[in-house]
């Protein structure tokens, strides 16, 4: 019986500090939900190019004068991460006031000729939105025939996806200066503005291929216009000059 008595003496103390506790956490809560010092300030938007910072805004849910911690974060990630030109997106909040939106956009890499007009794709083959010819100076894919799709879907032909990995494989340099890849049977067959053709054969080799079609272009000053560069074997280049 001694041994029991010191227990139930103890469990009182413990019961009033559990119920402190609570009282404490349920007013702090309070307080900052409540606190005009927390109140939404800033948006601030990180990573963005090409999106409208108005419609990243709208889809995030995040209002101006708003309590920073009602702000559904999870929910404005998942309505900005439809959008088929993004392809990361992140939204935190920084305390007091601000509420900071990062996102990684997809670049377009090319455009294709689908049912409708051209469309940009990325790297990966996803289609961002509608197209202009030239407008940003894109290589065009072509040799190919596509279905209709939808923004943000992603193109799985073959010819496709071997053409976008030649244009990420070859030299900056040179895809700057690309207007059309064309694939057919497995073969490549570039071009740049200038109409100068190279002829890569398979799809393997690419950046080096790439790399001796501009040495040969380099080389070239006396005045002859070439109609192709055959690098089939890019170890013995063929240059051919319109006649």
């Amino acid at each position: 019986m001694t041994g029991v008595r010191p227990l139930e003496k103890r469990s009182k103390p413990n019961f009033l500090q559990g119920v402190f506790f609570i009282l404490l956490v349920c007013l702090t809560v309070y307080v900052l939900l409540q606190s005009p010092i927390f109140n939404i300030r800033k948006i601030e938007i990180v990573g963005r190019n090409q999106i409208s910072r108005e419609k990243l805004v709208k889809l995030s849910g995040v209002v101006l004068g708003s309590n920073i911690f009602k702000v559904d974060l999870h929910s404005g990630e998942e309505k900005i991460s439809l959008l088929p030109a993004v392809k990361e997106v992140k939204i935190k909040r920084r305390f007091p006031s601000t509420v900071v939106i990062s996102i990684t956009e997809r670049e377009p890499m090319a455009l294709l000729a689908a049912p409708g007009g051209f469309i940009e794709l990325d790297k990966e083959g996803i289609y961002l939105r509608q197209g202009e010819f030239n407008k940003l100076f894109l290589p065009v894919i072509t040799g190919c025939r596509v279905k209709e799709i939808e923004p943000g879907e992603k193109v799985t032909e073959k010819t496709v996806i071997t053409a976008l990995e030649v244009i990420d494989k070859l030299p900056p340099e040179l895809t700057n200066q690309l207007s059309e890849v064309h694939v057919d049977n497995n073969k490549v067959t570039i071009y740049t503005i200038d109409g100068v053709q190279g002829r890569l054969g398979l799809p393997e080799n690419i950046y080096r291929k790439g790399d001796v079609f501009l040495q040969v272009l380099n080389q070239m000053h006396d005045g002859k216009k070439i109609e192709y560069i055959d690098l089939t074997s890019f170890k013995s280049p063929v240059v051919k000059y319109a006649s």
